[in-house]
């Protein structure tokens, strides 16, 4: 059931509609969904992308578009790298390839070994030697920081939503039909079921001190399963599930400090690291990407009409990005 219901989910990324508050709704423009949002630990700079065949580079600073970088395909996933200017990028639809791009020398490493589906999970491990991409296969693909293949683990899911570094090893968890904590340095590999009911998970975050992990799913409106933001130790054993959202969590991020977590779904929530909501605002659509400034005083969304937000930390200011 759940290998159905996750190809069910995965073809539906690919379609011109979405699950929301328990109906199918379709974009005013189909093709404008801003699935990712990403600031740099290392500069001034944020990136956002989406099923816009751009990749789009501001200035945190001034919040103006500096460059645009084109790719083909629906780009589902940006992660800097944790001391360079490199960024990771997942692509799916199959023709642009998930790369990483140096913006320093403005080199772009096409990632091979990957589905020909694409990729959404993406991520560096602490140090930034080392990059995991989970494909539409279900594949954990492990690669160098100059993009040259390591290894390739079968998780023996249908495919890989989700994915993050431990912060302090290299441990990684994965999420799609099921929690996967995979052991780099010991090649093991952990899976967990993370609910009775058949739903597919599509986020997951360390806690900044490596204790515990989060995770968001999707819910099932047709059986009345409602979406869940759950907390769990890093062995895999449930500490709290959280049922408030209306719609899917499409991602979720960590404060530097550890001392907030934000979400998006239908509204923007802040968590503190006990599951208890401290701030929530209506976000008007339905929020796909969402992080941190490195100052943590900011954080930015994106959603489904190709609006991109910046936030102030009590979630009262907002600005809209123009580009």
């Amino acid at each position: 059931m759940k290998k159905i219901l996750a190809i069910v989910f995965i073809v539906s990324f690919f379609g011109c509609q979405q699950k929301k508050a328990g109906k199918i709704q379709k974009s005013e423009k189909d093709d404008w969904w801003l699935w990712t949002a990403s600031w740099s630990p290392n500069s001034d700079e944020l990136v956002v992308g989406g099923t816009q065949d751009t990749l789009r580079l501001f200035s945190s600073k001034d919040l103006r578009l500096r460059k645009n970088y084109p790719f083909i395909g629906t780009i589902t996933k940006t992660k800097w790298h944790p001391t360079k200017n490199k960024l990771a990028i997942a692509v799916q639809d199959g023709r642009s390839k998930p790369a990483i791009l140096n913006l320093d020398t403005e080199k772009i490493t096409e990632l091979d070994s990957i589905s020909i589906d694409g990729a959404r999970a993406i991520g560096w491990n602490n140090k930034g030697d080392l990059l995991a991409v989970g494909d539409y296969e279900g594949l954990l693909v492990i690669f160098n920081e100059d993009g040259n293949f390591v290894k390739k683990i079968d998780t023996g899911q249908k495919g890989l939503i989700g994915l993050d570094w431990h912060p302090k090893k290299n441990l990684i968890v994965t999420v799609g039909e099921r929690i996967a904590i995979y052991n780099f340095d010991d090649d093991a590999l952990v899976s967990y079921e993370d609910r009775e009911e058949d739903v597919l998970m599509l986020c997951v975050a360390w806690h900044p001190s490596g204790d515990f992990f989060v995770t968001g799913d999707y819910g099932d409106f047709e059986y009345h399963y409602p979406p869940l933001l759950q907390f769990w130790t890093k062995e895999g054993k449930n500490i709290k599930s959280i049922e408030k959202s209306k719609a899917e969590y499409r991602n979720l991020k960590w404060s530097n400090d550890g001392e907030l977590l934000a979400t998006a779904s239908e509204n923007i929530r802040l968590w503190n690291k006990d599951g208890i909501l401290v701030a929530e605002k209506d976000s008007e659509n339905l929020l796909w990407g969402i992080d941190w400034s490195r100052e943590g005083d900011k954080i930015v969304t994106t959603d489904e009409k190709g609006s991109i937000i910046i936030w102030d930390k009590s979630l009262n200011q907002r600005e809209e990005l123009k580009y």
